[in-house]
């Protein structure tokens, strides 16, 4: 099982995900600039880590970053060569807020050269340094490689990079960790530098890791009651107008949610399978249609308490189409799941549109973004997961695409990165555990019986 960190407004002091950049490739050139499009602005007070990796066989390495004020760092005890890359790493602890413009610079000219951008926030309060920082080239591994291993000396935030291969599933890198959009490994709040292992889509991986300290020291992390149990990206299936989507076999009293997205503004009407399945249909809930252009169509469906030993999940909507699902399984040791709010909303032109702000009621919930952007391309601030297949969080690719936090006690709307900058329409819903009022349901939430 997975658990991911809190956002925001933590019960204790934590570490905060801000953002991953989109993939950014640069041919030709000693440089390299990641702007809107790319990037989110940043936030401040955070930690910029830009992860480099020229894949020439040359051995080209970042020799300085401009970009946002503050001071950029070359990490000298980052860079690693094999199998033909050279990886290496920067960062900013003092940038400025509000920033959308890095420019990245090479030793020599890169045919070819990959770079990631990084940000994430130290807790309330604090502030950040450089802890520890390693490499590592396991040439012969195949299916699970090891991570790098480091001796950290705080309660810090490690980021272990790796190319040379690919993570090949949503879950790739060992518990703890989380797997971000674009394979990197993150793990907020540790208190161990011991390596984890990764799961890969070939043989050999060459990797480094860099951790940061801040001046809260060693603490306890916040606790995570709630953990991801399973994620399923289903192929485009044919529903005409009823399918199937194959999962993981269910356990018992768990929350399952489905996304489903099309280009034949077709919604989800019923969902068997697994326990019994609600459908919100009314105005301001999950189902929403591009009404600006086009047939573009978000919705969804949820079950509260999961019945065991399901390993389908049977659908049918309003019209005949071939749609994307994700569909996923979340555990709680803090008692029965309710939904605690939802919304949806149509953005205008926009490079950075927002995801749904949700007012919550629980004192700890997990909440689902989706956004679909024509012909664009997405990633998320606050929500790191999940990693699909190569697509980051896309689960309709370069169309509609899905994310999850747990444990958060805060609803503020992500932003997305939309690089066609065109309309979009988004839908947030968070659900809560434990004993308190559920809100009520939307006109035209509709329950489906198993």
């Amino acid at each position: 099982m997975l658990v991911l960190g809190c956002a925001w407004n933590c019960h204790a002091q934590s570490w905060t995900y801000i953002q991953d950049s989109l993939a950014t490739f640069c041919t030709s050139g000693s440089s390299c600039n990641l702007t809107t499009g790319n990037i989110l602005p940043t936030t401040a007070g955070t930690v910029w880590v830009v992860l480099v990796q020229d894949i020439s066989s040359n051995g080209f390495k970042i020799s300085s970053v401009s970009g946002g004020g503050g001071t950029w760092t070359v990490c000298s005890t980052c860079t690693i060569t094999g199998q033909g890359r050279t990886l290496s790493v920067a960062y900013n602890l003092s940038g400025a807020g509000g920033t959308s413009s890095i420019t990245v610079n090479l030793t020599g000219n890169s045919p070819n050269l990959g770079v990631n951008f990084m940000e994430v926030l130290p807790p309330s309060g604090s502030t950040a340094s450089f802890d520890a920082a390693g490499t590592n080239v396991s040439s012969g591994c195949s299916g699970t490689c090891p991570g790098v291993g480091l001796t950290i000396t705080g309660t810090d935030v490690i980021i272990q990079n790796m190319h040379a291969n690919n993570a090949s599933t949503w879950n790739s890198w060992s518990a703890p960790y989380t797997t971000l959009p674009l394979g990197e490994g993150l793990l907020l709040n540790a208190t161990s530098g011991a390596a984890p292992t990764v799961v890969v889509d070939s043989t050999g991986v060459v990797e480094n890791a860099i951790a940061f300290k801040s001046t809260a020291g060693s603490f306890s992390p916040p606790p995570q009651p709630m953990s991801v149990v399973s994620y399923t990206n289903s192929p485009q299936t044919g529903c005409n107008p009823t399918c199937s989507v194959a999962i993981p076999s269910t356990g018992s009293g768990h929350l399952l949610y489905i996304e489903a997205a099309n280009i034949n503004n077709s919604f989800l009407s019923s969902v068997s399978g697994g326990g019994t399945w609600v459908v919100p249909t009314g105005a301001n809930s999950c189902r929403i249609s591009m009404v600006l252009a086009g047939n573009d169509a978000l919705s969804c469906a949820y079950a509260l308490s999961s019945t065991a030993g399901a390993t389908s999940v049977n659908v049918t909507m309003t019209g005949n189409s071939q749609t994307f699902f994700a569909v996923w399984e979340i555990t709680s040791i803090g008692g029965p799941f309710s939904l605690d709010a939802q919304g949806s909303a149509t953005n205008g032109a926009s490079p950075n549109p927002s995801g749904v702000a949700l007012a919550l009621a629980g004192s700890n919930d997990v909440i689902f973004q989706s956004i679909f952007v024509p012909g664009g391309s997405s990633s998320v601030s606050l929500y790191p997961m999940p990693r699909i297949s190569g697509q980051a969080t896309q689960f309709y690719n370069n169309q509609a695409a899905n994310a999850a936090l747990l444990n958060t006690t805060n609803g503020a709307a992500p932003l997305w990165i939309d690089q066609q900058n065109q309309a979009t329409i988004v839908s947030g819903l968070a659900f809560k555990t434990g004993t308190g009022t559920a809100v009520a349901p939307p006109t035209g939430l509709a329950a489906v019986v198993n």
